[in-house]
């Protein structure tokens, strides 16, 4: 196991330690009114140990699966203080008809415009609906960088997890750089 923390709606972000890698796990959530619904994020955790990273995952989501969050106002300011602080935002977006994460939608293209180098996209490649987000995603490199062909779009969980780990841990060392001349 690795030794990553799991920061979810019930705790502070001063609570959290952002000297250490730290990626927002963004994508469509199942809400208390689908508790029939399992969170893809569970998946992606189990990945994360995997590959031994040693961080922080934001996770959006309550503890208790069916706890809502209708009449939380507070939990988009929460997941905005997230987005803003962390290293990496991993775009996993396994949209279905019924999981359709429509505030994804707002997140992924405020994000991609904001601080796009520290955003990964994914999807699964039976996801419903992600041509718009796709053809965005490639126009916006080809823009910035005159270029898309380098600038994926992951079609596996595990792909997904790994370049967000990547960006996280390059992201924070460049960040919070150690001291490593000799007294």
């Amino acid at each position: 196991m690795s030794d990553l923390v799991e920061v979810r709606y019930d705790m502070f972000h001063d609570e959290v330690n952002y000297s250490k890698p730290t990626i927002f796990l963004a994508g469509p959530t199942a809400r208390g009114n689908q508790p029939h619904l399992t969170s893809w994020r569970f998946d992606a955790v189990e990945l994360f140990n995997t590959f031994l990273f040693e961080g922080n995952l934001i996770i959006p989501e309550f503890k208790n699966r069916n706890e809502s969050d209708q009449f939380r106002y507070d939990i988009p300011q929460w997941e905005f203080e997230g987005l803003r602080r962390c290293h990496c935002i991993m775009f996993w977006i396994p949209r279905t008809r019924e999981l359709i994460g429509l505030t994804t939608n707002h997140e992924h293209g405020y994000w991609m415009a904001r601080e796009r180098e520290k955003v990964v996209y994914g999807h699964p490649p039976d996801a419903y609906r992600m041509s718009y987000l796709d053809i965005m995603w490639a126009e916006d490199a080809k823009d910035r960088f005159g270029r898309s062909y380098d600038v994926p779009i992951y079609t596996s969980l595990g792909k997904t997890v790994f370049a967000a780990t990547k960006i996280a841990n390059e992201r924070c060392n460049r960040e919070n750089p150690t001291d490593k001349r000799t007294v």
